[in-house]
């Protein structure tokens, strides 16, 4: 599902975000849930959650129709387009939501409001998944209680 020109992929296979822009239209467009890792190279959780998670999520056509993955490196250099078009450091986008550990996982509606909890860490491997999957129903449950899938409301 990535767009041309708005993602990359990484050797580990997890997709960058370079332009939230094009993501919220997928999003939006799918009524999905983003996503949005926050990693960075050499943290050895974050290559956890990743190869025993994210990438067999990414794969799986079951949430496909659910959520759309992305990742932003919280050690590059690089900036990334926010919803509104603001380019920003990923260091300045992501204390906007709070984020100053790794790995840490939002879930997104196409404005970048969070929908549910975010998850800080991983532990508990046994579990792990389910509390991924149950922090993306619940996303999903307000995207479509509210009636109002991807505002800003």
């Amino acid at each position: 599902m990535a767009i041309a020109g708005s993602a990359t992929a990484d050797s580990v296979g997890m997709i960058q975000a370079t332009d939230l822009r094009d993501e919220a239209r997928t999003v939006r467009e799918n009524n999905l849930v983003l996503v949005l890792e926050f990693s960075s190279e050499y943290c050895a959780f974050c290559r956890k959650l990743e190869d025993l998670f994210l990438v067999p999520m990414q794969r799986n056509a079951e949430y496909d129709a659910k959520i759309l993955i992305r990742s932003v490196s919280l050690d590059s250099y690089e900036t990334v387009v926010d919803f509104d078009g603001r380019s920003l450091s990923t260091t300045e986008f992501a204390s906007r939501y709070e984020v100053s550990l790794t790995p840490t996982l939002l879930f997104l509606n196409a404005v970048g409001k969070e929908l549910s909890e975010k998850l800080v860490g991983i532990w508990s491997e046994d579990f792990y998944g389910g509390f991924i999957d149950s922090r993306i129903d619940e996303a999903r449950e307000r995207l479509s209680h509210v009636g109002l899938a991807n505002t800003g409301i």
